[in-house]
């Protein structure tokens, strides 16, 4: 067994395992909590910036499937702008988040061939 597919599992069904296989996982120091399979978590805000370093370089809105690679992460700005939109037509984007975003387009940022402000 891999070490690193059981500790995997322990920690993604931490609540369902015995109470004494949860203290010794926790004096161990591995909880849900201090998961290191954990991905980074970054704020709206924060993944915004990235894609407008991502409209600065590429002088392009990304494909579905681009990244942008930033400090050793992989960042999938591509499938992120295509979920923020997804959730902008579904009416599930707050106005602050839909504010940031089309800060970084000249005009409908909700389409594929939407112009960054940086060609503009």
């Amino acid at each position: 067994m891999k070490i690193g597919s059981w500790l995997h599992r322990q920690l993604t069904t931490f609540h369902t395992l015995h109470p004494g296989q949860q203290q010794l996982m926790t004096t161990l120091g591995l909880t849900p909590d201090t998961n290191p399979f954990a991905p980074a978590r970054r704020t709206f805000a924060q993944t915004a910036q990235l894609l407008e370093l991502f409209l600065h370089r590429e002088g392009r809105a990304p494909a579905a499937r681009e990244t942008i690679r930033v400090d050793g992460d992989t960042v999938k700005t591509g499938a992120w702008l295509a979920k923020t939109r997804a959730k902008h037509r579904a009416g599930q984007l707050p106005d602050e988040h839909v504010r940031l975003v089309a800060a970084l387009f000249d005009d409908d940022w909700t389409t594929e061939d939407a112009v960054p402000t940086v060609l503009v």
